[in-house]
């Protein structure tokens, strides 16, 4: 039984946590939308993702494509959700599917963990709409992905999902469906389900049901029948030279130097939250809080997260072997903010159906600062789709004159420029945006970055500033 839930609740507690619950997933989500100024179609990571829907939709689109050729196996389960998609709701019905139901799934997430952990439902909304409203920094790690995504729907925004139901059922002891979630999480994003899977055990570890194999080999079994085309899709790339390079950092700086580096910012707020975590915590356990005990475990996956991340960093700026770094240990970070918020607005122990105002009330104020904010910005929130091939831009009206009138064969394009594939259903020697994976196909992409700009590879400090010079 978790704390403050009554043995019989009556009736009406049962429709209000319903309403709730309803109330805090539809407001959150469409928050989320309009605080992206809508659903974004076809910008960044799509850029790579749309052209291999289509190859999978029509084996005869674009053959010989190299943009296709190294993103072929990216995401491929993710990217075979999207065509089964398109196909049935066209191509933008299914991505502004995917958005809605990315987000639904993170703030349903959020409400199943906040119930296992005692919060009553209008802190859950509250928590809801503070991570809708970016307030606070809870929407960030110490890297550039954020915890809802970056945007465009991508992989991480499910995969971030599947690991709050999965701490949701080590919450409730249900370690068999933890790790099983966990498969599914690596199923889309690789590397975020592998950190995922490498906490999970240590969390189980830590909890000692090492000697009970009936709580946690089914579900580990379950994990990897689940995650095993991405295991044959990783073990594809390997035959085409993942591992090339893997232990040099030398193209870091010109791909992704926000996936890898220090940020003080960011790194200053997640110790913030995970310190006032500790303090808390500490402080329970000295009351002999009952919440000492249930949050005990959701510290740990916290402490964890940290250390992986100091790991991180002690490997990318100290030792520099990249074979660590590699692994991006820190794209969990931006899950400590929000462990630590769950704990930060809990209270003692009270009835699930107990009315609260005040954090119905100061979740108002988030939202009302966040929309009030963006309209001062110039950036009104908006619900509307927005297609970057239809944009009104001069970028645009090239690539749709191009689609519409121009030859097929293959185009010479700015490699900073972003989608001349996707918006124009024409080939490009090279992209900046669309890059291997690891060192599969690696050397190529950077002979045909030099060969287009015929000069010596940027090395900015963003990637959107090497792309701004290429």
């Amino acid at each position: 039984m978790q704390p403050g839930l009554p043995i019989n609740p009556p009736r009406h507690a049962t429709w209000v946590t319903m309403s709730y619950a309803l109330a805090m997933i539809a407001v959150c989500t469409l928050l989320a939308i309009a605080l992206d100024h809508g659903i974004l179609l076809g910008s960044e990571n799509h850029a790579g993702l749309l052209p291999v829907v289509r190859r999978i939709l029509d084996p005869s689109y674009l053959p010989g494509d190299f943009g296709i050729s190294i993103r072929i196996h990216h995401h491929h389960a993710f990217t075979w959700l999207v065509a089964m998609l398109s196909a049935a709701f066209g191509e933008n019905g299914a991505l502004e599917l995917l958005t809605v139901l990315g987000y639904v799934a993170i703030f349903t997430g959020i409400w199943r963990l906040g119930m296992a952990l005692g919060l009553t439902p209008a802190r859950c909304l509250l928590l809801g709409v503070a991570l809708a409203s970016s307030a606070m920094f809870l929407d960030h790690g110490v890297e550039a992905n954020r915890f809802l995504g970056n945007g465009p729907i991508m992989p991480p925004t499910f995969a971030h999902a599947l690991i709050l139901f999965g701490i949701d059922a080590m919450v409730r002891q249900r370690w068999n469906l933890a790790f099983a979630l966990a498969g599914a999480a690596a199923l889309l994003h690789l590397q975020i389900g592998g950190v995922w899977l490498l906490v999970l055990v240590a969390t189980a570890l830590h909890a000692g049901i090492a000697r009970q194999p009936r709580r946690y080999v089914p579900g580990l079994i379950a994990a990897l029948v689940i995650v095993s085309p991405t295991l044959l899709d990783a073990w594809a790339l390997v035959h085409h030279g993942l591992l090339n390079g893997i232990g040099t950092m030398t193209d870091i700086a010109l791909r992704m130097p926000q996936h890898f580096e220090f940020y003080a910012n960011r790194v200053a707020a997640v110790t913030v939250y995970f310190g006032l975590f500790v303090w808390l915590w500490w402080r329970w356990r000295a009351q002999d809080d009952v919440r000492a005990a249930t949050f005990q475990p959701v510290l740990w996956i916290a402490g964890c997260l940290m250390l992986l991340t100091v790991t991180h960093y002690l490997d990318y700026y100290v030792l520099k072997t990249g074979f660590i770094s590699r692994l991006q240990l820190l794209r969990l970070s931006v899950f400590i903010p929000v462990l630590a918020a769950f704990a930060l607005i809990t209270g003692p122990a009270v009835a699930r159906h107990r009315r609260e105002r005040w954090p119905v009330i100061l979740a108002t104020v988030f939202a009302a600062i966040a929309l009030g904010t963006a309209w001062a910005k110039h950036e009104p929130p908006s619900l509307r789709v927005i297609d970057q091939s239809q944009a009104n831009t001069d970028w645009a009206d090239v690539t749709r004159w191009i689609r519409r009138a121009g030859p097929a064969g293959l185009y010479v394009t700015p490699p900073g420029q972003i989608g001349f594939t996707a918006y124009s259903n024409r080939s490009t020697v090279v992209e900046f945006k669309v890059n291997p994976d690891g060192g599969a196909g690696l050397a190529e992409w950077e002979a045909r970055l030099r060969a287009v700009t015929q000069a010596p590879l940027p090395k900015g400090s963003t990637r959107r500033g090497v792309a701004e010079e290429l």
